[in-house]
């Protein structure tokens, strides 16, 4: 891989809002997708503002507000002062307009990976597909993924032994694996050493599963489970007299469920700006991993109640 270039892992440790708005459908504040697959995505600049919130801002302006760098008027020109920006700034880009820079790491959007779905045997099952194999290849996550061809809508590629149910079709004894009300008959095994690979990406004790819970569903399958089987919580407002619910105040919010796995292609930079033009993109990922590797962060909406808290690897 690019030595300018990391892949960010975002494993949810509980169920995730990042909203796309109020909706005048069923869902009344829906997660933001992908308009094209329906897949459920995280925005780079949910990603960008929740680490920048990890450096502290130490820098204060006249006035005795925090600000990310400072300035100072020489002649007819505004620089940048002489005390020490913070790494912020180097990082993430500076907050003032008279001495505007971008900052130093880049961030895509963090894409799905792998989608938590319940299965009639072994409680639950990871699905992916073609499509977002295909993506992870492209990005550098699964360089070495074969092609692969997809499966019928009817069928999936698995391993045996932890989802698979045995039935008899037409006096023939076949594989099945039952997810959410569907049944998929077994197509083939896995690709190999696609179950070991993803289980390296993560240090995590219910991630280590991953090889005997995955499945592979066609393109169109896929899209369907995750704009279908995501988590509905129904929320009402309280009214402070009566401590009931309030009269029309009931809604229904999506979010995307627990041990769900997304990435993100981190792209770095040489510093910009005066302050920072000595600092290497090698320097702004270890400032970066320093800071954030093997922790977790909440991102999105209802920090408060306990949504959006995820597992962060940088690779």
């Amino acid at each position: 891989m690019n030595n300018n270039r990391k892949i960010l892992y975002l494993f949810t440790r509980t169920p995730l809002h990042v909203g796309a708005g109020a909706s005048v459908g069923a869902i009344d504040q829906p997660i933001i997708r992908e308009r094209h697959t329906g897949y459920p995505v995280i925005p780079a600049t949910s990603l960008k503002g929740t680490f920048a919130d990890q450096w502290p801002l130490t820098l204060r302006n006249a006035k005795g507000e925090l600000v990310r760098l400072t300035t100072k008027k020489e002649g007819d020109k505004m620089v940048i002062d002489q005390i020490d920006p913070s790494d912020a700034a180097w990082l993430f880009g500076s907050d003032d307009a008279n001495v505007s820079f971008a900052g130093a790491l880049l961030f895509t959007e963090a894409r799905l990976l792998a989608f938590p779905v319940r299965s009639a045997r072994g409680s639950f099952a990871w699905i992916t597909c073609p499509l977002i194999l295909r993506r992870a290849k492209r990005d550098g996550v699964l360089p070495d993924m074969p092609d692969l061809s997809a499966p019928s809508d009817t069928h999936a590629l698995f391993s045996t032994g932890t989802l698979d149910l045995d039935v008899t079709i037409n006096g023939q004894p076949t594989k099945q694996v039952v997810l959410e009300e569907y049944t998929f008959t077994r197509a083939g095994d896995l690709p190999a050493n696609l179950g070991t690979t993803l289980t390296s990406l993560l240090d995590d004790p219910v991630w280590k599963e991953v090889a005997n819970r995955l499945v592979i569903l066609s393109d169109g399958m896929m899209s369907f489970f995750a704009q279908n089987a995501c988590e509905v919580a129904q929320h009402v407002r309280i009214d402070d007299e009566t401590g009931t619910a309030a009269g029309r105040a009931l809604f229904n919010q999506e979010n995307v469920p627990s041990e769900t796995l997304f990435y993100s292609v981190l792209h770095a930079l040489p510093g910009r700006g005066e302050k920072f033009k000595n600092k290497t993109p090698k320097d702004a990922l270890d400032a970066f991993a320093q800071k954030v590797d093997g922790k977790a962060f909440q991102f999105g909406g209802d920090a408060s109640t306990g949504l959006g808290y995820c597992t962060v690897k940088l690779a």
